[in-house]
């Protein structure tokens, strides 16, 4: 077999080496190659850790599936096997339970586990009472816990957890430090971040989000006068209000041109200034009118809209669909589709431009490490998020969340992954490493 500084940086294979603590976490930019030094380093402990059950603790089972197992497949092969219904997976003879941790209430899953071993995937995603409660339940003598992050706020719980734990080393990963990405390739995902989310992932820095969130938005970059091209498909944003505006936003989709995507008009209604709220029927019509004849495929509703909703069913309205409703994730997510070049919004859409422009983070949150927007200057922008990241994001990509984006573009463009030849041979499993 070759050596495995074929196949490992040296700060990859020192983070293998040296990750012996009790908690070990690697930390840094996307496509770092952070998660694949992790998990060999679990496989390494899975075969000849402590005796006891293992657990792998994830936000969600279809993250699992697409992040953890095929990884853990690569290196292992048919020695890796998963029980879907039973939530188990076992690395040779080692059962490892698969635990998500979407919210808080996770933590009733952990509790009265003993456990030998453990690995956390994006630890800063994960609930703080459910990392505690893992932490309580490693009871077992000589039992490791390894973990993944990207960074986040210098106030997030995990990072004021990590400063000066004796029983932790973190390992600090940044693009360049993956030997096996070209510099093309790296200079490829340098280019789909700006500002905040630069300076995280991938400059792997700790940083605080501040200001306006859209700092990058630039008028003569990102709104046209009109569409180059015409729309193959429509789809359409709401954000409900009644006291608060009212707003839907009409997004043009064509893949073979340029623009690929492109909000071409706005509804906003504020009976703030009008002086007249609007029933859900007169915003019903509104809609109906708004969408004549415009071929719109999908309506992505605010999800907390059910009255709404049910009005738009009794106007005979179809294709309506729940918006997913992860704010920082969809932030992201059209920061990103704003950034690639091929998003672009019309100029008579004041209002959304008008939103790009004053959209801010919420300050007194982010004194507690949570990024949240300030709730003001966001109802076209809430449903533009709803429509771009529902439909983009959820619809045609099976449900991925904006975690997930980096490992897509790198599918999308033929790149398994970044991984070294050695790994990408499926079934064909390999001996651990011993160093």
């Amino acid at each position: 077999m070759s050596a495995l500084s074929d196949f490992f940086s040296e700060k990859q294979l020192l983070s293998i080496r040296e990750s012996n603590l009790s908690i070990n976490i690697w930390e840094g930019s996307i496509r770092s190659g952070k998660t694949h030094a992790s998990l060999w380093r679990f496989v390494d402990e899975a075969s000849r850790g402590p005796n006891g059950d293992f657990a792998i603790v994830t936000r969600t089972y279809d993250s699992f599936e697409r992040n953890i197992l095929p990884e853990l497949q690569k290196i292992m092969g048919n020695h890796v096997r998963y029980f879907r219904g039973k939530r188990q997976l076992y690395i040779k003879n080692r059962k490892c339970h698969v635990i998500t941790a979407d919210d808080a209430s996770a933590e009733a899953k952990i509790r009265g586990c003993t456990l030998a071993g453990a690995y956390v995937d994006e630890v800063t995603i994960i609930p703080e009472n459910v990392f505690i409660m893992l932490i309580g339940r490693l009871s077992i003598e000589g039992s490791k816990l390894f973990g993944t992050t990207n960074p986040d706020s210098p106030y997030h719980w995990f990072k004021l957890w990590m400063e000066n734990n004796p029983d932790l080393i973190a390992f600090k990963f940044i693009m360049d430090d993956n030997p096996s990405m070209s510099q093309e390739r790296k200079d490829f995902y340098k280019r789909q971040f700006k500002g905040l989310w630069y300076q995280r992932f991938i400059e792997g820095r700790w940083v605080q989000a501040e200001g306006a969130i859209y700092d990058f938005f630039d008028e003569k970059l990102h709104v046209i006068d009109f569409p180059l091209s015409t729309a193959t498909s429509y789809v359409v944003g709401i954000d409900y209000g009644t006291t608060n505006p009212c707003a839907f936003v009409l997004v043009g989709i064509n893949k073979h041109r340029y623009p690929n995507i492109w909000v071409e008009d706005e509804y906003y209604y504020n009976s703030r200034v009008t002086q007249r709220q609007k029933t859900d029927a007169e915003y019903a019509e509104d809609l109906k009118t708004f969408i004549e004849n415009r071929g719109v495929t999908a309506i992505y509703l605010d999800p907390s809209a059910a009255s709404f909703r049910a009005e738009l069913i009794r106007a005979g309205v179809d294709n309506l669909v729940d918006a997913e409703n992860d704010v920082i994730d969809g932030i992201r997510f059209v920061a990103k589709l704003l950034n690639q070049g091929t998003f672009k919004v019309c100029r008579k859409c004041r209002n959304l431009i008008a939103e790009f422009q004053s959209y801010v983070w919420d300050e007194k949150s982010l004194k507690s490490g949570i990024d949240k927007p300030k709730k003001e200057n966001d109802h076209a922008l809430d449903s533009l998020r709803y429509a771009l990241y529902s439909h983009f994001f959820l619809s045609e990509q099976g449900g991925l969340t904006a975690k997930d984006l980096d490992r897509n573009f790198n599918q999308a463009n033929g790149i398994q992954d970044d991984l070294p030849a050695f790994f990408q041979q499926p079934n064909q499993g390999h001996p651990l490493p011993r160093f």
